[in-house]
């Protein structure tokens, strides 16, 4: 081991000993050890996979370079924007963040600015959506909606719902409309909201994405997401931190002092270390699962599971928007990702690179399907659609990911069990739990962590990345603390 780890007995029963580990390479590990090492400090990074960078590594295809599906990095965190800017600089590339949804064999837009506030509808489409339209009023006005369908329904109209939103918001989170309860934060004071096809537009994507996107430019690696947690890899091992990869942390258990005898295995060596502080990135239900092993309130429900199937193509990619969202319930796939759009060098000039992603239930029959079986499958669909010509087709790649939900919120995590799992947090005063969804909210996660080490007080952390809260609540709770700090202070 390097210098962040020390040697205590030198029989083959040693133990490491360690100030700080950190364990995930991918985002909020490798932020956190970034500010660490800025300050002169050691930290021992362990990840499980051969890789660093997590679900926002990038992978190499002769080539070409892509994403783990779509990816998009968000400026709403000032901190973590900066960060981003100052690694990456000129290499941050805009693009234009044009959204289209697939169905029956057309693409629609997401946002007005490209083809009008008809969003690219054909006459007989907007017809036949506005008569919908009318009757879902008339029948909110007559009812109130017992489910989220109902809810959309009265408010959009039924057709509206189905070729903007309902279709990939049900394969991408995995539930159905009608098996869901009306959005409370949504249902006051929308009934008497504008009923214009702006108001309907909007709210759809509201429905679709779990929130109005104010955002106004955005931009994205060069070379993909694996760019930036590549070079912020490249700093810490520079900086003296030590990451060790294909190491798993297999047990973890607090001492009398607040410390942690830490279990790793290394490709099938087991190392036991004496830990002072831990930061992990591990999701709340494994985390759990390590600091009380057996605890039967720590197992997770079923997860969400992804198959990326990548059609490499010697054409110019055939529609011009980032990603197209999958509406049409009559094709498997959910989403399919253009990663010429990005701005970037990923794709060759005058080829393409797509993304075909199936949104899968952990159970879901369809996992039995072999990689051909899925590649074929990807390209009829896209050769239906019209969105490639086969003929075209010099490649494919299959990647899969399991227990991985995709469409990961704060909300999804806030239920009893997670409840239970964050009120034992303070009784590990030594640990910062930093598994956060998004990549921005996760390394902003990872700076507070890092920063209260540095500070030895753990308020900030605490308040400002509360993970049963959003970023936004987050960062209004510590502000108003803050303020109550100064008005309380002589």
């Amino acid at each position: 081991m390097s210098s962040s780890v020390s040697r205590c007995r030198a029989d083959a029963e040693s133990i490491h000993r360690t100030d700080i580990l950190i364990i995930g390479a991918g985002p909020s590990g490798l932020t956190a050890a970034d500010r660490l090492v800025s300050a002169g400090r050691r930290p021992l990074i362990v990840e499980r996979s051969p890789h660093v960078g997590g679900l926002m590594r990038s992978l190499r295809h002769g080539r070409f370079t892509v994403d783990l599906g779509r990816k998009e990095l968000y400026a709403r965190i000032p901190e973590i924007d900066a960060l981003w800017t100052g690694l990456l600089g000129d290499a941050l590339k805009p693009y234009s963040h044009r959204i289209g949804s697939l169905f029956a064999g057309r693409i629609l837009e997401l946002a007005g600015q490209f083809r009008g506030p008809t969003r690219g509808m054909p006459p007989g489409l907007l017809m036949r959506g506005g008569w919908d339209l009318v009757r879902g009023w008339i029948d909110g006005a007559m009812r109130r909606p017992d489910s989220y369908e109902r809810f959309w329904h009265q408010r959009t109209g039924r057709r509206f719902a189905q070729v903007l939103a309902q279709g990939y918001w049900e394969k991408f989170r995995g539930r159905p409309w009608r098996d869901m309860p009306v959005p409370e934060e949504l249902a006051d004071g929308e009934r008497g909201g504008s009923h214009s096809f702006a108001a309907v537009a909007q709210g759809l994507r509201l429905a679709a994405r779990g929130g109005v996107g104010r955002q106004s430019s955005w931009r994205h690696p060069a070379l993909g997401t694996g760019q930036l947690t590549d070079q912020l890899a490249r700093r810490v091992r520079q900086g003296g931190g030590e990451i060790r990869l294909e190491t798993e942390v297999v047990a973890l258990a607090p001492d009398a002092d607040q410390s942690f005898s830490v279990t790793l295995r290394h490709r099938g060596d087991a190392i036991r270390c004496h830990v002072g502080t831990v930061i992990s990135s591990l999701a709340p239900d494994a985390l759990q699962s390590l600091l009380v092993p057996g605890d039967e309130h720590g197992r997770a429900d079923p997860t969400r599971c992804v198959v990326m199937v990548y059609l490499f193509l010697d054409e110019p990619p055939r529609f011009p928007h980032a990603w197209l969202e999958v509406n049409d319930p009559m094709v498997q796939a959910g989403r399919i990702t253009n990663y010429a759009a990005f701005g970037g060098d990923m794709v060759p000039p005058g080829m393409t690179a797509l993304c075909v992603e199936f949104f899968l239930d952990e159970d879901d029959p369809r996992h039995g399907r072999s990689d051909g079986d899925w590649i074929t499958l990807a390209i009829d669909e896209c050769r239906s659609n019209r969105l490639i010509r086969p003929d075209h087709l010099i490649d494919t790649r299959i990647h899969r990911l399991t227990r991985c939900n995709a469409a990961a919120s704060w909300r999804e995590a806030q239920d009893r069990r997670h409840g239970a799992f964050y009120q034992r947090l303070p009784l590990y005063p030594s640990l910062f739990h930093v598994n956060r969804p998004g990549t921005d909210w996760a390394s902003f996660a990872g700076v507070c962590a890092a920063d209260a080490i540095l500070a030895g007080n753990r308020r900030t952390f605490d308040a400002r990345a509360d993970p049963t809260r959003s970023y936004a609540a987050s960062n209004e709770a510590a502000t108003l603390m803050r303020s109550e700090v100064t008005c309380s202070a002589p």
